[in-house]
């Protein structure tokens, strides 16, 4: 990959987070009632547009593309999972917003599980060039 295809991937990497973040914030993203809440919700949008990236940066072939569309499709499924613990509108009472963080961390919580072996898999068919690229481009909050 030539120097200016690199910086021209990464602007678009860049351009694409900030796009997602602003999306997410005009949609509500911030709801939760604090940075966990919204770092929950929003954390699977970003997890789809790191894997995205990572199609992008690295070159992936035969069992690595499978691996990668495995991990893509799991993740997939968290955001859905994510996006129908979020919906609806903010707890009023503490009571319930206690309950909707309950209902967060431990839809965030089954979702790292299934997301755990699948990723593991792929990154095994990395070599140390491609993992070390792989490091940098996945964002996840809270990690």
């Amino acid at each position: 990959m030539t120097r200016a295809s690199r910086y021209l991937a990464v602007g678009v990497v860049i351009f694409s987070v900030v796009v997602l973040a602003s999306a997410a914030l005009a949609r509500g993203g911030h709801r939760g009632g604090g940075a966990g809440g919204a770092s929950l919700c929003s954390s699977a949008a970003l997890l789809d547009l790191s894997l995205s990236n990572v199609d992008v940066m690295i070159k992936t072939s035969g069992n690595q593309t499978l691996a990668l569309e495995e991990l893509k499709k799991a993740a997939q499924q968290y955001s859905d999972d994510m996006s129908r613990v979020c919906a609806g509108d903010t707890p009023m009472s503490f009571p319930a917003k206690l309950a909707a963080a309950e209902n967060r961390l431990s839809a965030a919580l089954t979702a790292s599980r299934r997301l755990k072996p699948v990723a593991e898999k792929f990154y095994a068919t990395l070599n140390d060039e491609q993992k070390a690229q792989v490091n940098g481009l996945i964002d996840w909050p809270g990690l």
